[in-house]
């Protein structure tokens, strides 16, 4: 979370308070290379703090499925 609130020029608070940086952190979770590098656990928490619910991903996939609306641009 930490390197994708330096790629915005944020504080991670914003992150959670801010829909459009919200849905940009969002998309960016959706996409990021290497999802197993770090625990469920760790997604869990992310995504959680984000939406200001508890959220809880049983597989990797299931992280990517569950965020791929916040990864599309709208035109």
């Amino acid at each position: 979370m930490k390197v994708i609130a330096e790629k915005y020029k944020t504080s991670l608070t914003n992150l959670a308070r801010l829909p459009n940086l919200k849905w940009a952190a969002l998309g960016e979770i959706c996409c990021f290379k290497g999802k197993e590098k770090y625990p469920l656990s760790e997604w869990n928490k992310a995504v959680s703090f984000l939406l200001g619910c508890d959220v809880a991903f049983e597989s990797y996939d299931e992280v990517g499925k569950s965020l791929r609306p916040f990864s599309l641009k709208l035109r």
